[in-house]
């Protein structure tokens, strides 16, 4: 069998079987509770990577329309 055949099918053979699940992934509740502490830094840091950059440039606006090419 030609070389290109084989390679062929050891990738399909692959793709068909697939190995084994990652081991050291559990599902449950976490071993520890979040505090209240890390929810505010989780949501205010969250808060400002998504609405920060939208907030500059609308406080900003009138810069970007008044300049002169």
């Amino acid at each position: 069998m030609p070389p290109v055949a084989l390679i062929a099918r050891s990738l399909l053979r692959s793709a068909a079987r697939p190995g084994p699940a990652p081991r050291g992934l559990k599902s449950g509740p976490p071993q520890s509770p979040v505090g209240l502490g890390e929810s505010v830094v989780g949501f205010v840091a969250l808060f400002f990577s998504c609405l920060g950059p939208a907030a500059w440039v609308l406080g900003h606006l009138n810069d970007y329309k008044a300049r002169e090419e």
